[in-house]
């Protein structure tokens, strides 16, 4: 039997495209991996907004069962009192609590939404993140 040129360049033609096709290893779950996913995601972590929750001078947290959002002041903030406010994403001041270490505030007032937090001890600013009531 013999080959006709057509079938021949066929040929070469799809292990060229098979060639040219970037390299896909398969996952331990079995699905596809992209060589260049790790590098698109180190981008993504450097655009992040990162939010500070937990820190050296407050402690905020909600309640699972009500609306409420709770903040407790640390004892590493060197016997001083902080300041802890609440604004909301249009930069309104909605709650100001002076607060000396192991303090408990609860937020409970406030409607669904993000809101921003500062915390201060003297005239430094110690702390400040973002927060969702759900």
């Amino acid at each position: 039997m013999k080959l006709k040129s057509t079938h021949v360049l066929a040929g070469i033609c799809t292990a060229a495209v098979i060639m040219m096709q970037p390299a896909v290893s398969l996952a331990n779950d079995g699905r596809k991996e992209d060589p260049n996913e790790k590098e698109r995601k180190e981008v993504k972590k450097e655009t992040k907004v990162s939010t500070s929750r937990n820190n050296n001078s407050v402690r905020i947290y909600p309640d699972i069962v009500k609306r409420v959002m709770h903040v407790v002041a640390k004892d590493d903030n060197e016997g001083q009192p902080i300041d802890f406010f609440v604004f909301s994403l249009e930069g309104t001041l909605l709650h100001h609590y002076k607060m000396k270490a192991g303090d408990h505030q609860k937020l409970s007032n406030l409607e669904r939404g993000k809101y921003v937090f500062r915390v201060f001890s003297g005239d430094e600013e110690t702390a400040s993140g973002n927060f969702e009531m759900r």
